[in-house]
């Protein structure tokens, strides 16, 4: 029996409490599989697991599936799933501690320009803030497009270690996984404008940049000013003016956070429609580069439909990670389209002989 599928079976137990209303399942007595190599299937594999817990799989949705990554029409209804859920809690059961909603729930993405570089590659004003801009959207938050057109979408973590999707590795420091994801803004708070925000640039502006935190997620709303209400963000917000630059953040593993995060973005209806959150660009030396660990972390290409030349981009950002010797569908992201369809995996979409 295959030594990967008796972790996976751990792993799956540990990481099913990760949705609000899923029961923790019991050890497998006996994981049966399929493979693709066994059965000459190129995109599908199914693992039975057998054991005297119940599973709920439409409620966990980690279940009993796992596709690899040439499998676009799969990982699109993956993403739509996490799009569409109403989870509330994320329980990381490796290290038995809470995570926000980026753990288990909602998309994680990031926009970026084609350019003489890889779109995964950290930006020299990113590292000089030791963070790289991202951006969370899910059903319950109103977004309706990104200041660029195209970009990437990192799966989850708790979906990387139930091995939902062959391929993408949440990054570890060793047998460690650390905190990267460090504060959510409900706005876009122009992190870069002025270089000058501590603690990984989750701090307010004119603070220094510091040093990085690392191992701990961080937020100016409750670590720095106390907040525990969204009325006490969205006071702080009129009251400076409703400048994008003058929010605070919320700590990236406070549930509470990600809820007030969601509650004040959508009672400010005149502002840019995409949320901001801080990713710790990890290195130095003896650790994976930011720039090799974001690749892996990687499960798709994205483009919004709505703008001029989206989707030949995305094509770019295929072709440049096909020649790592990694493919990955591109997907159209369409907010026009019904919830359950925001993600769309399209074959005319892709590039001959570079997907899958």
């Amino acid at each position: 029996m295959d030594f990967k599928l008796l972790m996976f079976a751990g792993v799956l137990s540990l990481v099913l409490g990760c949705h609000s209303q899923s029961p923790l399942i019991d050890a497998p007595s006996r994981v049966e599989n399929t493979t693709a190599e066994n059965t000459g299937k190129n995109t599908i594999e199914q693992v039975e697991i057998k054991g005297q817990g119940a599973l709920d799989v439409g409620t966990s949705g980690r279940a009993t599936s796992r596709m690899l990554l040439s499998d676009g029409p799969g990982i699109a209804s993956l993403l739509n799933k996490n799009y569409n859920e109403d989870t509330t809690s994320c329980i990381d059961y490796e290290s038995k501690t809470p995570r926000g909603y980026y753990f288990c729930t909602g998309v994680l993405l990031r926009t970026t320009d084609n350019g003489d570089f890889n779109p995964w590659e950290a930006s020299p004003t990113a590292l000089q803030l030791h963070a790289t801009s991202f951006s969370w959207i899910r059903h319950d938050l109103n977004t309706a497009g990104f200041f660029k057109s195209a970009g990437f979408i990192l799966l989850n973590p708790a979906d990387i270690l139930a091995e939902a999707v062959y391929g993408p590795e949440f990054p570890r420091f060793g047998i460690t996984r650390n905190t990267f994801v460090k504060c959510v803004f409900p706005f876009d708070a122009w992190t870069t404008r002025t270089m000058n925000r501590n603690y990984d640039g989750c701090d307010l502006e004119g603070t220094g940049l510091g040093t990085p935190l690392m191992d701990q997620p961080w937020g100016s709303c409750d670590n720095r000013l106390g907040f525990t209400l969204a009325s006490q963000w969205d006071k702080y917000f009129r009251d400076a003016g409703q400048i994008n630059y003058k929010q605070c953040s919320w700590n990236a593993d406070s549930t509470t956070g990600w809820e007030k995060m969601i509650a004040s973005h959508n009672n400010f209806t005149g502002q840019s429609s995409w949320n901001e959150v801080l990713i710790y660009n990890w290195g130095p030396a003896g650790h994976e580069s930011v720039t090799e660990g974001m690749r892996k972390w990687i499960v798709a290409f994205f483009y919004d439909p709505a703008r001029a030349n989206s989707l030949s981009i995305a094509q770019i950002f295929q072709r440049k990670m096909a020649a790592t010797g990694k493919r990955v569908p591109v997907l159209r992201l369409d907010f026009a389209a019904a919830a359950a369809q925001r993600f769309q995996f399209r074959t005319e979409d892709q590039l001959l002989g570079v997907y899958p």
